[in-house]
Parts: structure tokens; sequence; C-alpha cells
């Protein structure tokens, strides 16, 4: 078996084999009624990790940057086991800025703070040469300030095109719309905006820990046997399904199928831009970046500003309908770029 096989299947172990491993202890908290806050962060870092794990076992050894690989897998296993006790240990929570938060959760972003800042250190230090070995270079900066701006302007477009969709549908005239400006009366919403960057900078790692499994890794080797287009779709597809105990168990209690297949139809249309901007980009952090906003204006849209925004929706099949209209309009009219047009050297 080559290296590049056995790097696969470590990924594969890690980024999915433990996903629905330690959907078990959630499943348990899930039944018990404990907060399972902790067990998105901790699914987050798994992807990074098996990729990580797979360049320490069969890396090339003088190019791998061991400690920022190493504080990867060390940080993922402690989310892990906060994660895992946060369902056996008490059900009271804190009450910290006006929310009531898990302790464990509490515990675990500041893991995510500490660990973020561990891996830039280990980042720097790993000297230009390792980190392009790796995937970890900062290129074509001009582009990528192009591709997050762009995104934010999607971002807001498709929030405008569901709205509109919405008010003909349910025929709500321009409430939608107000209730969209009433949010930004809020000075908090306005604070949580200029905070964006200084929240990233210490709470990045999470999002790499996606982007660096699903854009740098497993989306090149699905574009390499599947070709551009379908290697993207097919990650998209993989990425949705991934998200099932969080989907069943985390973002919904009784729209389980519907959370499914809004995720599907969310990961899909994400996929294609997301792969599109690092194609684009070939910077590993613009998709970082770009994930980072995509949660983290979810919140400051919605004027909800409490830690358990995305918990406990319930997903409407009109819901899915109309996101899926406005992803199509949006994001996946990308498909069509020249980024992902066939090329002989992807198909070999």
């Amino acid at each position: 078996m080559n290296t590049e096989k056995k790097r696969l299947i470590v990924f594969i172990i890690v980024a999915y084999g433990v996903t629905f491993l330690m959907g078990i202890p959630m499943y348990i908290g899930f039944q018990n009624g404990f907060d399972l806050s902790c067990f998105p962060s901790a699914q987050m870092m798994y992807p990074a990790a098996g990729v990580a794990l797979g360049l320490l076992l069969y890396g090339e050894k003088d190019k791998v940057p061991k400690g920022f690989m190493i504080s990867i897998l060390t940080i993922t296993v402690l989310l892990m086991i906060l994660a895992i006790l946060s369902i056996g240990m008490h059900k009271n929570p804190i009450t910290l800025i006006g929310s009531q938060m898990d302790v464990y959760y509490l515990i675990a972003n500041y893991v995510i703070m500490l660990g973020s800042i561990i891996v830039w250190i280990f980042y720097f230090l790993a000297g230009k040469e390792r980190r392009e070995a790796v995937g970890l270079g900062r290129k074509n900066w001009g582009k990528a300030a192009i591709m997050v701006v762009l995104f934010v302007v999607l971002y807001i477009l498709r929030i405008l095109l569901c709205t509109l969709i919405d008010a003909v549908i349910h025929q709500t005239g321009s409430q939608g719309f107000q209730e969209l400006l009433a949010v930004y009366k809020d000075p908090m919403v306005w604070m949580s905006i200029v905070l964006l960057p200084i929240n990233y900078l210490i709470s990045f790692l999470v999002f790499f820990g996606e982007e660096y499994g699903w854009r740098y890794y497993l989306q090149g080797e699905l574009q390499k046997k599947f070709g551009m287009r379908l290697g993207v779709i097919l990650l998209g597809l993989f990425w949705g399904l991934w998200h099932l105990p969080i989907d069943l168990m985390y973002y919904t209690k009784d729209s389980g199928i519907q959370m499914l297949i809004s995720q599907l139809v969310t990961c899909v249309a994400l996929a294609i831009f997301f792969g599109y901007a690092y194609l684009k980009t070939n910077n590993i952090w613009v998709p970082v970046c770009i994930h980072y906003l995509n949660n983290n204006l979810i919140p400051i849209i919605s004027g909800n500003m409490s830690t358990d925004v995305l918990e406990n929706q319930h997903v409407e099949w009109m819901d899915i309908a109309i996101s899926l209209v406005a992803d199509l309009v949006v994001f996946c009219i990308f498909l069509f770029a020249k980024e992902y047009r066939e090329k002989k050297e992807d198909r070999e």
C-alpha cells in the first residue's frame, strides 16, 4: 500500500471514524438531557487531526512541521475529553454575560483560545519551507482579500434573496426586511462586527480544523479521482453527511430529516464557493477565514447573540426549498468558473 493510500485511510478513520464513535457518548448525553455544546467544537477538529496524523506517520519527516501537527492533535484530544466529561458530571449551567453556559463548554472555549495562540506560535516557528510543504503557505493576499469581501457580499445577498422569496410565498410584504433592519439598532451587533477580526485570531483553530481536512486535503483527493466539478460536489455531500451526529442531536431535536437535507444543500453550495476561493488563491487561510465568517455572522444577522443560537432549530421543508433556490443563484454558479474546468493533470 502506497503512502497516499495510507494517509487517506488515516484521514477517514479520524475524520469520520472518530466523529461517529463520539456519536455514542453524544447520544447518551442527548437521551439524558445533558448540554452537548462541547461536541461540535471537538468534531470540527477531527478533519485536521486526520491530516496531521497522516503527515506525522507517512509524510516526509524533514518537511512536516511536527510541533504544529502535534499541537493540533493534542488540542483535539483535549476537546474530546471535555466533550465526554460534559455528559457525566452535572446539568447545572453557569451564567456568563447574561447567557447560560455549560462549564465544560466554557473550558473548551479557553482551550480553543489558548490552543489558537499555541498553534500560531508553532506555525511561525515552522518556517516558510515547511509551512508551504504541507499547504500552510500564505499566498496571493490581494486575491485572498477579494475572496473574503466577495463572500461577505454574497452572504448578505443570499439573506436578502431568502427574505424576498419568503415574503413572496407568505405574502408578508416588507416585514422580513424591517426585522433585518431592526437588528442593526442593537449596539451589541455593531460591537460584534468590530470584534470579528480580533476574535478570529484567538478562535480560528476550529475553522482551520475543518478546512485543512476538507479543502486542503480531501478536495484535492476527490478532484484527482473524479474531476474538478464532480469532485467538489462529492466533497460537499461527504462534508454534509459528516455533520450527521450534530444534525440529529444538537442542531435540531424535532426535524432531523429536514436538518440533514438542509445540511447537504448548504454544504454542497458552500463547498463550491469555498473550493473556488481555495483554487483561486491556493491559500488555505482564505476558506478558514470565510468559514469563520459564515458561522460567526449567523448570530449577528439573526440578532441572537446567545451561545446556543444554532441549537435546537426547527427546519421546515419550505425553508429547504428557499435555501436551495438562493444557494443555486448565489453560490452554485461558481461551479462554472474556469477554476473548475477539467484539466488533463486533474484526471490522471
